[in-house]
């Protein structure tokens, strides 16, 4: 009993917070308030995050590495031409995978409208629509509020 109880705190004080399989109640998320959002949209492409921090050559328009990392199951990002990351998540809490939703756009210049948040130099997206786009065109933000 002592021995599971000093696990307990261990494994609380390494990982932060509630041991493994414990989920936050829903009364503490509807009781934070939301960062603001702005509505956009925007250009880039598809590609898994690990070959884009690694690879400057990730940002090619033609990109098949990017088809095989996604398959292996790498974490998936829209990038700009300028370098600017979004990362997708949804609508909901907890957040839920975007990964279907970004799989037939990988390693392909797309267009994506939703709402974005920003903290840190983090932006997140929450995809509203997502489609291919022509990679020769200029390339356009448009934030409506």
């Amino acid at each position: 009993m002592r021995t599971t109880c000093i696990t307990a705190i261990l494994a609380s004080s390494i990982f932060g917070g509630p041991l493994l399989g414990q989920t936050t109640p829903q009364s503490q998320v509807t009781d934070l308030k939301p960062n603001q959002s702005v509505k956009t949209t925007f250009h880039g492409y598809v590609r898994d995050l690990a070959c884009l921090m690694k690879f400057n050559e990730a940002l090619r328009p033609t990109n098949d590495c990017a088809a095989m990392c996604a398959r292996a199951g790498s974490p998936l990002v829209i990038v700009t031409k300028n370098g600017a990351i979004y990362v997708p998540m949804s609508a909901s809490i907890p957040d839920t995978s975007q990964r279907e939703k970004l799989m037939p756009f990988v390693g392909s210049y797309v267009e994506v409208t939703g709402e974005m948040f920003q903290r840190s130099g983090i932006k997140a997206i929450v995809i509203e629509q997502i489609k291919k786009a022509d990679d020769t065109e200029p390339q356009r933000v448009r934030k409506d509020q």
